[in-house]
């Protein structure tokens, strides 16, 4: 080399060095890289840049998230934000079913658990800032990780190596002890170098105690996992188990309530290129108790649990089914209570009846913890009912109230008449009061919890008048508009029933569309016709039939 050509050379690099071109050795220290969880809606753009070598952190994602501890709480204070949350799930129960000796008796308790890791990431709320509680014995959060590594750098741009997956914790609670463990994958596992298979990912959940200092135990059998990339391909699972400590009862705390946080910390160490990044999942909240009331006529006993209490349940009664047609009378009910409280008894103007989903929930109240308020309940719903019912035939009926006498809205406890009282057959309230005791127990309903009520009948969702023939100067209308808004979450289909006018009518519904053809949306209905639910404004009936130019009216119901 000549020295010409070395002076040069070293004029060149005191010029990188001094506008920060730098060697990539020292580059890799100072070049970002990162971990990074991946919105659904962006893990195609991602997973491009990453197998391009750019990097991803452009993109406005988050990265190297890391949760915090917070430390011991108050239990009042943990017990209202479960009151608080905005997320509920369904209660599947089984019928009650009688006994040889025609007494009315609980299903068994059967876990409604989450499967599969596909079961767990179809779900729309698996990917949330929630997770996917499904009840509160399953618990899911599934999410895309992208690591990228930084291999070669000139100044600040980079090339970058990188990993990504599709992780998943499955949670799962307990009716028979105060443990929890959480089960987890990787799956999808893509490397953009072979190299990357040799470095190492850590899965931990960490655990925080919130209320008592045993409330988070962490089983020394399943400890965190950390294997090679290679090895996850080979092996995607693990299991981490956690257990509370019962903590002594006293006044405050009755049921031994005890709470935790957990969340996943998953941590990319590449040693060759001294990269270590750590990311942490969401945070999910577990009760413990010891309530010793989860009992089950006749012998059904359930001491202690473990549940995922950030979610209100909702109590689904599904009267349409045939094998719930013994709680058809006290679902009808209920139902009709909350749906038209100013049609119930006893009339009060104003009356307000709480309990069903986006409503004000109900509160349980253990009778025999508040003996007085229960007694109270029942002794006003009898003496109402005596008034309410007095020329009425009572053999074989019982008087049915809701809110339940053993929630803290019943007839005495809410302050007000804001109650509902019928008449229905003894065998339906004492087949409804048995299902409703179980589930208490079934899904720990503690003294204090809050819940909803949904009754799966038929809704009406909208009336409509239509003439017999079409509107003048009208092709085809025959009714004013309305719409079809607010479809109760259980429904499947609608019904269509005509009501008054012809019992042969048979009509189309159409849309009206400004400045456009009015399309038709369902063709050739017929009283009690049964169609997919559709949505939407400005929705007409048309076309009609069969009607000897008499009007007619149309009730659309939403049905389970």
């Amino acid at each position: 080399m000549s020295r010409f050509y070395r002076k040069s050379l070293l004029v060149v690099l005191a010029l990188f060095l001094s506008i920060g071109m730098v060697s990539p050795t020292q580059a890799e220290s100072k070049a970002e890289g990162g971990g990074y969880w991946v919105p659904k809606d962006m893990v195609e753009k991602v997973t491009e840049l990453m197998e391009e070598g750019k990097p991803i952190g452009d993109l406005g994602i988050k990265q190297d998230q890391l949760q915090k501890t917070e430390g011991i709480q108050p239990l009042n204070e943990l017990m209202k934000e479960d009151q608080q949350s905005k997320t509920t799930y369904r209660v599947n129960l089984a019928p009650p079913f009688k006994t040889a000796e025609g007494e009315w008796a609980p299903p068994a308790f059967d876990y409604d658990h989450i499967q599969t890791t596909d079961e767990c990431q179809r779900h729309p709320e698996s990917s949330s800032e929630t997770g996917y509680i499904k009840n509160r014995y399953s618990f899911c959060w599934s999410h895309v990780a992208t690591y990228q590594v930084p291999v070669k750098c000139i100044g600040p741009i980079c090339d970058y190596e990188g990993v990504q997956f599709q992780f998943t914790e499955i949670g799962y609670g307990s009716n028979q002890s105060r443990k929890m463990r959480v089960f987890y994958t990787i799956e999808d596992i893509q490397v953009t170098d072979p190299a990357l298979n040799g470095a190492k990912l850590k899965i931990d959940m960490v655990c925080e105690s919130k209320l008592n200092v045993g409330d988070c135990q962490e089983d020394p059998d399943y400890p965190a996992t950390e294997r090679t990339i290679a090895q996850w391909k080979n092996t995607n699972y693990s299991t981490e188990i956690f257990t509370s400590e019962a903590p002594e009862a006293n006044a405050d705390n009755p049921d031994k309530i005890g709470y935790m946080e957990f969340w996943p910390k998953l941590t990319f160490t590449h040693k060759a290129r001294k990269f270590e990044e750590s990311i942490d999942g969401i945070k999910q909240k577990v009760r413990f108790d010891s309530a010793n009331y989860m009992f089950v006529f006749p012998d059904q006993y359930y001491w202690q649990g473990a549940v995922f209490s950030n979610a209100t349940p909702i109590f689904n009664v599904p009267i349409t089914k045939p094998e719930f047609e013994m709680l058809k009378e006290a679902g009808e009910h209920w139902k009709f209570a909350m749906d038209h409280p100013e049609q119930t008894k006893p009339e009060m103007i104003g009356k307000q009846i709480p309990g069903g989903v986006g409503d004000n929930t109900l509160t349980r109240m253990y009778s025999k913890r508040h003996q007085t308020e229960y007694n109270r309940n029942r002794s006003k719903t009898s003496r109402v009912c005596a008034r309410e019912f007095a020329n009425e035939d009572r053999t074989g009926k019982q008087c049915d109230e809701f809110p339940f006498a053993s929630t803290w809205q019943g007839s005495s406890t809410n302050g007000s008449d804001n109650f509902s009282i019928r008449l229905i057959s003894a065998d339906s309230n004492e087949a409804a009061g048995r299902w409703l005791g179980a589930w208490y127990a079934y899904d720990r309903v503690l003294d204090g919890d809050p819940f909803q009520v949904e009754v799966e009948a038929p809704e009406k969702i909208a009336t409509i008048r239509s003439e017999g023939q079409p509107q003048e100067d009208q092709d085809h209308r025959s009714s004013d508009n309305f719409s079809i808004q607010s479809i109760p979450s259980y429904a499947t289909k609608l019904q269509w029933k005509v009501i008054d006018g012809p019992t042969n009518v048979q009509f189309d519904v159409m849309k009206d569309i400004s400045f456009d053809v009015d399309p038709t949306i369902l063709n050739d209905l017929q009283f009690e016709s049964e169609t997919d639910v559709v949505t939407g404004d400005n929705l007409y009936i048309a076309n009609p039939e069969n009607t000897n130019g008499e009007s007619f009216t149309v009730e659309v119901y939403a049905i389970p």
